[in-house]
């Protein structure tokens, strides 16, 4: 059962073949030659391609924008962290020379002695200090 062989149905075979690699070898041409450009439909469209490079552009700027804020953040949060380092260094070198142990040892220094009796007041005149 030797049945003949379709030609036409071969050469449909070997034709389809070489239109798919023709029609890919010409899109390919039009792009790289930029024929495509000159067609009507992009013509017609060329509005809206323009509106989607603004939005394009506007979106990189944006980037840029948020990249910078991002660097200025870190930079702030940095100086924050070192006054807040210095305040409490400072606050604690305070608090230091605030107790009584080191106030004395001042006082010694300047050759000061430390009150024994409390502070007495000093009642004056209505007006004594207007003369």
């Amino acid at each position: 059962m030797n049945r003949p062989k379709n030609i036409a149905t071969e050469e449909k075979k070997e034709e389809s073949k070489p239109a798919k690699k023709n029609w890919f070898s010409k899109s390919l041409n039009t792009l790289l030659n930029g024929e495509f450009l000159t067609k009507d439909g992009v013509t017609k469209h060329l509005p809206f391609m323009l509106f989607l490079a603004g939005l394009f552009v506007i979106f990189i700027s944006l980037g840029y924008q948020f990249e910078q804020t991002e660097r200025q953040k870190a930079k702030v949060k940095r100086e924050l962290e070192e006054a807040m380092t210095e305040y409490k260094s400072l606050k604690s070198q305070l608090e230091t020379r605030k107790q009584q142990s080191s106030v004395l040892d001042q006082i010694d220094r300047l050759q000061l002695t430390e009150p024994t009796t409390p502070p007495e007041i000093i009642e004056v005149e209505a007006g004594y200090f207007e003369e």
